[in-house]
């Protein structure tokens, strides 16, 4: 198994964070197919709105619904894109059993924005569906690629978030006599002045719809509650783990550095630091040096000593070249070994510089081989 591979050895939930732009999605992929060559049962969940999965697979498109990854051999890997809309529908076919009931609420037009628009709905789903993953017991690894930065902490708050609301005076009050009907709480004296307010400005009717969609949630809320605690103890259990991924430039440090801060203030601890791009390397794929002593102009005029100029110009400047990239090397490592200050304990791991994103399974093992672990740089 390689370096990367590695980071899921002993794990049932692995969760990659960090910055856009990093490859972050991409390492997900080549830790999945790693892991499953090596005989787990592997499923990687993005929540990536950029939709780089499937392309990182080497398949035509991914979607709410698990496929399965050809080329593997040892284990499976099955592969799914959270798509908010498609997402939302199917969590509510499978929690409202009345048909009636289940379009009532299709219908209903804040769960049509509440599904389709706000930024905040994909970590929702996502929490829902890592619960049914677990139920499902079908794998005995679970790889989530989360969105960039920010939106990925919103996945960690979720199901708190969620469990508050639906503990909250807020979703009682628009169905605060349950025998009574939704429409009770408009008999509620401290919300009257409040919703004639918002009726006027909103209007009856999408103030009814509103009534309609807190009810749904009201006769729904044990077992949204029960779910997002039953994900809530997963995220935080012994063998879920945190890769935080970033590269070594100074934009994208800093976005990871708020990332890394945010999840040790959550109590959240990173075991892995990856980092992609980190340095170059040589045809034979060892890490590039400084190659000092190399001087294949000199060694050329030795051997022919009218050599054309040309030549030896040439030379020279792949000489210049390659001290230049090994010094960007240099520097690249002690950013690295800085920012791996924040986080003592965790392994670190580097990747090299690639010429394009792998699209392809084989490609993507093939990064996966390439990764070093340099240890814990204390």
């Amino acid at each position: 198994m390689t370096a990367l591979g590695s980071l899921a050895s002993g794990r049932r939930l692995l969760v990659f964070v960090g910055p856009g732009g990093v490859g972050k999605t991409t390492l997900a992929a080549a830790t999945a197919i790693d892991a499953a060559r090596a005989g787990r049962r592997v499923a990687v969940i993005t929540i990536d709105p950029a939709k780089r999965l499937a392309d990182a697979l080497g398949l035509d498109g991914l979607d709410d619904a698990l496929r399965p990854v050809p080329g593997i051999v040892g284990g499976t890997l099955d592969a799914a894109m959270l798509d908010t809309r498609t997402s939302y529908d199917s969590l509510i076919a499978r929690v409202a059993d009345d048909p009636v009931e289940r379009q009532r609420i299709f219908d209903n037009r804040v769960y049509q924005s509440f599904s389709r628009t706000l930024a905040r709905s994909h970590a929702y789903v996502a929490m829902e569906r890592l619960h049914d993953l677990y139920q499902l017991e079908a794998h005995d690894l679970i790889i989530l690629d989360t969105p960039p930065t920010r939106s990925a902490l919103d996945i960690l708050d979720a199901p708190g978030r969620l469990s508050r609301f639906l503990d909250e005076r807020v979703l009682a009050a628009f169905v605060a006599d349950e025998g009574r009907g939704a429409g009770a709480w408009l008999r509620a004296k401290g919300t009257q002045a409040a919703l004639r307010l918002f009726g006027a400005m909103a209007g009856d009717a999408l103030m009814g719809e509103l009534a309609g969609f807190f009810e749904v949630f009201f006769h729904l809320r044990d077992g949204f509650t029960a779910r997002a605690a039953t994900v809530q103890a997963a995220l935080r259990a012994a063998d879920t783990r945190f890769v935080l991924v970033s590269a070594p430039a100074s934009t994208h440090l800093a976005d990871a550095a708020y990332l890394r801060d945010s999840l040790l203030a959550r109590h959240v601890p990173v075991d892995a630091l990856v980092f992609n791009r980190a340095f170059h390397r040589t045809p034979t794929g060892a890490p590039l040096d400084a190659g000092e002593g190399w001087d294949p102009g000199g060694l050329l005029a030795q051997v022919w000593p009218d050599a054309p100029a040309e030549a030896l110009a040439t030379l020279e400047a792949a000489r210049a070249e390659r001290a230049r990239r090994a010094e960007d090397d240099r520097a690249r490592a002690a950013a690295v070994r800085a920012f791996a200050q924040g986080v003592p304990t965790a392994r670190v791991l580097r990747l090299p510089r690639v010429g394009r994103g792998p699209d392809s399974v084989d490609e993507l093992a093939a990064l996966a081989a390439a990764s070093r672990e340099e240890g814990r740089w204390t």
